[in-house]
């Protein structure tokens, strides 16, 4: 799932980053890679939080909405402020750039990328990634047992998952367990700079 958010996303930063003049030439690498783990930490403290829903809502949403509505969409999405204000924090306070500059790329390039990733998961012609693989690498490969591709309303699985003992094992005890496995994996996303290196070679 990481490398194929970050391909897209070295893609549309392309031309929001490399060739934007408020971004110096050499943060393109770092400016990208923020992007990047702003969205991973983003959707992995939502799942942490609860937000199974909202996220699976999201991922399969941007492919069956035309691009424009699907954009619009994502930019009026609360998580998806959330990244955008995260992501242009950074590039204020770390990168010194200017807050006007760094407000609009962020408002840009953020649900941009989403989009076209959202496309991709809901592709049903795209193997390369899809709603469950996503899920799995955002909680760390912790809930192998779980197909979210399979995920629609109330769910039943297999011995072992009555998170909140109820006796049943359901959408809340799913839940229960994608934010627990979020929680323990928020931090773990390291590499991101790595691999932004070695994809813009």
């Amino acid at each position: 799932m990481l490398e194929q958010l970050l391909k897209t996303l070295i893609s549309q930063g392309q031309q929001q980053v490399v060739e934007n003049p408020a971004v110096p030439n050499e943060l393109n690498h770092q400016v990208i890679g923020e992007a990047g783990r702003s969205i991973v930490e983003g959707l992995r403290g939502a799942l942490a939080g609860g937000g199974l829903t909202q996220i699976i809502g999201m991922l399969t949403g941007g492919g069956q909405q035309a691009q424009g509505s699907g954009l619009a969409g994502l930019i009026s999405n609360p998580l998806v402020q959330n990244i955008i204000q995260s992501f242009t924090g950074k590039l204020t306070s770390q990168y010194h750039l200017n807050p006007a500059a760094a407000s609009q790329l962020g408002n840009q390039l953020i649900p941009d990328v989403l989009s076209r990733f959202t496309q991709q998961v809901s592709d049903p012609n795209d193997s390369s990634v899809d709603v469950n693989s996503v899920l799995q690498s955002l909680t760390g490969g912790k809930l192998a047992g779980v197909n979210f591709n399979e995920l629609a309303g109330r769910l039943t699985g297999g011995t072992g998952g009555d998170k909140d003992g109820d006796g049943d094992v359901d959408l809340q005890d799913i839940m229960a367990s994608v934010s627990g496995a979020a929680a323990s994996n928020y931090n773990a996303g390291g590499g991101i700079m790595d691999m932004i290196g070695q994809l813009m070679k």
